[in-house]
């Protein structure tokens, strides 16, 4: 039988990709700021940050794909902003709540399989409903909704190809990787990896 209740090391690495994730996307706000500015002359500025959005979902996916339990997602998703908060950015609480409505997203894509498909269909799924889930928030927080229909259109499309290629396609290949390496064989896709087996099986 495969528990899905938390465990210590479960909480452990959740801390972890919080902590690590936090500082990249410190990292990739202040590199979206310069990518914009790069941008301006061409007037494609709007694109900047719809280029590299889908990193700030990649903690809820990793830690989703490594640990394989309900909650992960949500959790290290918020944790890895509340860090991002303490650690200086300037959006203050906003930042939490954009965290939230993240990890939401991905939260949802997994319950969707119910926690039992681990693979780049579901990592991609979950990064699309992170996507969706926050720019419809910033639909009203930042005023996106006043923009031309088409140029939404065409910022959501690029949001949604940062989003699988970072936090589909770079994290499952993140995960694996790790799995490789025998740094997370404590963890269900340590378990996973033995086997080869995509779906995990409740007796």
């Amino acid at each position: 039988m495969t528990t899905k209740k938390w465990e210590l090391k479960d909480i452990i690495m959740m801390a972890i990709l919080g902590v690590v994730f936090s500082a990249i996307y410190l990292v990739i706000f202040d590199g979206g700021v310069v990518l914009s500015t790069v941008l301006a002359p061409t007037g494609l500025s709007n694109f900047a940050f719809e280029i590299i959005y889908g990193v700030w979902f990649m903690a809820a996916t990793l830690a989703a794909y490594i640990i394989r339990k309900p909650g992960v997602a949500l959790v290290t998703e918020v944790l890895a902003s509340v860090v991002e908060l303490l650690m200086g950015n300037s959006g203050g609480v906003t930042v939490v709540l954009t965290g939230l409505i993240q990890g939401a997203g991905a939260e949802l894509a997994f319950a969707l399989f119910r926690y039992k498909k681990w693979d780049l269909a579901s990592m991609s799924l979950a990064s699309v409903f992170s996507a969706t889930f926050i720019f419809c928030y910033e639909l009203y927080y930042l005023n996106y909704i006043a923009l031309d229909p088409s140029l939404l259109i065409a910022q959501l499309a690029v949001r949604f190809v940062s989003a699988i290629v970072f936090s589909g396609v770079i994290c499952k290949l993140a995960g694996d990787g790790l799995a490789k390496t025998g740094v997370v064989k404590s963890y269900a896709i340590g378990a996973k990896a033995k086997t080869g087996k995509v779906y995990d099986e409740e007796d």
